[in-house]
């Protein structure tokens, strides 16, 4: 039976997914003058030549990158160098900024900005790779970085610049963190094969666990890529990775709610149930008060996390009521191993929150990708194991149904099979318009029983029934409906081939080609005036074939 209410976070989920990618092709449409574009070249250090702002004598002097502000009451700095050659097009300039808002100028116009993590209700440490774009039109321009440092108990940082094209500033971030990226390629290879998983068990199921599934994990790859900063290389607008960052993470625990509504245990699947409500509130209070420019969404990050973790929280109290480490899985129907997973996913998850909360956290999503890794390991097994079972339970219910409607002599519809047929022929007007039936009755099959045998009239029926396959078997359905007894049920278009195919069957025996079928034969068409449904055509076949039985035995009593 399908749940109303998983349905309706179906759809609802399914809207707000629609709303965030529209929001995310919009930023892309109008990217900012002053979002980071493409690099186009290598990277080499650019760290000479270099002025500071000397704040006590308000002149610039030479310095040599890099430059911190250790010191409290050094809050900002300011360094500029003046453009030459290198300022062209397809050339860009990298550093990392670490716990600063950076605003970039050239000449007195800002070309960049960026606000390190921040909430209204406390500041975040953090660091970001900062990428910017030179222009022909720089050259012998002033380039201008501001450094503004935000928490006083850590000091604002900025490495070493580097200046050079895609290739090479490509290759600086994936060796800063070659796990990040390396995990990220796991992770989509394994959201990949959980999809290409889903279209398999779609053939034979109906369960969408899978798909729940290789959504979130594709969900985790697109926000475990942006937090490498690889994003930026390739999309060149910084606005637009932002708001995909964040609409990613207010998406999350949307599929994981739906994978445990979907659970075939109760208990879970209540309590689930009720807190199917929390990312959908996130996901509107986030882009409703960014539209609105009362909160950016980066402020909102905590009631994202909040409602992370709440979600998480719910699903994993909701697999301990259940039982799933207090008994056995028999009792329960919850795998451990799942759970386990989950437990550990969630476990990593606050890890790299604490972490992002109270340290300086470069990579938001370290620990998470690993627990990732264990959980889809893990779930994945579990499902394909529940999937493999459901499979196996299918096939056997195929062969049990196939055993209840087939008879066991001939391989032929039974009669059970039979009545099914004419009731799905009554409920269907364009089947009974074009009935037509032929009944079957083998002639003495209780002499040849008394005579040579019930195993020689086992093999009279089963020759009679080869026979009539042989001639209706490609156009009709053919029934065994009693010990001696057959029916054909034609519902094709054209009556004009069942007749003409009649007529060759009785050609034959009349001729001698088919001198081993005996057996007394009626049929008729569904009359639109005298017939109410198609037991009123069997019935008229039926007394067709009784007036040739009883010929038969006319003729057999002369003889």
């Amino acid at each position: 039976m399908i749940d109303r209410k998983t349905v309706n976070y179906k759809i609802l989920y399914a809207i707000l997914a629609v709303i965030g990618i529209v929001i995310i092709i919009a930023s892309a449409m109008n990217p900012d003058e002053d979002d980071v574009r493409l690099i186009e070249n290598g990277a080499q250090n650019y760290n000479v030549r270099w002025e500071y702002e000397n704040n006590y004598m308000g002149v610039y002097e030479p310095c040599t990158l890099p430059l911190s502000l250790d010191r409290e009451e050094y809050r900002d700095l300011t360094i500029r160098k003046r453009l030459g050659a290198e300022a062209r097009d397809g050339v860009y300039i990298m550093y990392r900024s670490h716990h600063a808002e950076n605003k970039v100028y050239v000449d007195d116009r800002v070309v960049y900005t960026y606000a390190t993590k921040r909430s209204e209700l406390f500041q975040l440490p953090g660091s970001a790779w900062i990428i910017i774009p030179l222009k022909d039109s720089y050259k012998g321009k002033y380039l201008t970085i501001h450094l503004h440092r935000t928490l006083t108990k850590y000091g604002g940082t900025m490495e070493g610049v580097l200046i050079g094209d895609r290739a090479d500033m490509l290759e600086r971030l994936l060796v800063d963190n070659l796990f990040g990226i390396v995990t990220c390629i796991i992770i989509l290879f394994a959201s990949v094969l959980l999809f290409a998983m889903w279209v398999v068990e779609r053939r034979t199921s109906r369960g969408n666990r899978l798909f729940y599934l290789a959504l979130f994990t594709m969900a985790i790859f697109l926000w475990s890529i942006n937090e490498t900063h690889c994003t930026q290389l390739f999309v060149g607008n910084m606005q637009m990775v932002s708001i995909l960052t964040y609409e990613i993470l207010a998406f999350l625990p949307m599929p994981i709610v739906l994978f445990y509504c979907d659970s075939k245990y109760r208990i879970v699947r209540d309590i689930t149930h009720r807190i199917g409500i929390v990312p959908i509130v996130d996901f509107c209070l986030i882009n409703i008060l960014h539209f609105l420019k009362m909160v950016d969404m980066s402020n909102m990050l905590p009631l994202t996390h909040i409602s992370i973790f709440v979600v998480s929280g719910t699903i994993c109290y909701a697999h301990i009521k259940a039982g799933a480490f207090t008994r056995s899985r028999s009792e329960t129907g919850v795998s451990d191993m799942g759970v386990i997973g989950f437990f550990i996913l969630v476990i990593s998850v606050l890890i790299d929150i604490f972490h992002y909360y109270t340290s300086n956290y470069i990579d938001g999503s370290r620990y998470c990708r690993i627990g990732l890794l264990i959980f889809v390991l893990f779930l994945a097994f579990d499902t394909l194991n529940m999937t493999i079972t459901d499979q196996i339970d299918m096939k056997k219910a195929e062969v049990y149904k196939t055993l209840a409607f087939t008879d066991s002599l001939t391989g032929l519809g039974n009669r059970q099979a039979y009545e099914q047929e004419i009731e799905r022929i009554n409920e269907r007007e364009e089947l009974l318009d074009h009935l037509v039936v032929g009944v079957l009755d083998l002639n003495n099959l209780k002499g040849t029983n008394d005579s040579l045998g019930h195993a020689e009239g086992d093999r009279y029926i089963i020759s009679s029934s080869d026979i009539v396959q042989s001639y209706f078997g490609k156009i009709a359905k053919i029934f065994r409906i009693g010990g001696d007894e057959f029916a054909v049920l034609f519902t094709g278009h054209d009556s004009d081939i069942y007749f003409e195919t009649e007529a060759n069957m009785f050609d034959d025996i009349m001729n001698g080609v088919r001198q081993d079928v005996n057996f007394a034969y009626g049929s008729a068409v569904y009359n639109h005036i005298t017939d109410r449904n198609a037991e009123d055509t069997i019935r008229r076949a039926d007394e067709k074939m009784y007036s040739s039985k009883r010929k038969y035995k006319h003729r057999a009593g002369e003889q």
